[in-house]
């Protein structure tokens, strides 16, 4: 079992692999059976397409952003609420969303339930 230390720590690599874009890194902390699951459509994809799901959101938008709200150890993982603001060619987007992370035993990403409202990111899609 990895102590709440050792959780956050995850988090803020995570966190941080996120808001650089950085594919790479974020595979580092993700086990190679991770998934990811969305509520607006109830998928789960692989964190291999999350990852390009990510390398194509910043490049749709290179001044995405995202500002930490809270990040909490849980007994499974760790929470990470951030709003995610940013500019496409469609204008300026700001959507809250919060990621519900599990992690195996030896302190990888396993699952991330990703919650967030489709609608307030219609920017990227124009």
């Amino acid at each position: 079992m990895i102590s709440d230390v050792e959780k956050l720590a995850v988090a803020h690599r995570y966190a941080a692999a996120t808001r650089a874009g950085d594919a790479d890194a974020l595979e580092a902390v993700c086990d190679p059976d991770a998934v990811v699951w969305h509520n607006f459509d109830n998928a789960a994809v692989s964190a291999e397409r999350a990852a390009r799901t990510l390398r194509w959101l910043h490049g749709s938008a290179p001044d995405v952003c995202w500002t930490d709200v809270a990040m909490l150890a849980t007994s499974s993982g760790f929470v990470w609420q951030a709003l995610l603001t940013g500019t496409a060619r469609g204008g300026s987007f700001a959507a809250h969303s919060c990621m519900v992370v599990t992690l195996s035993d030896r302190g990888l990403v396993v699952k991330t339930e990703e919650y967030i409202d489709p609608a307030a990111l219609s920017a990227l899609r124009s």
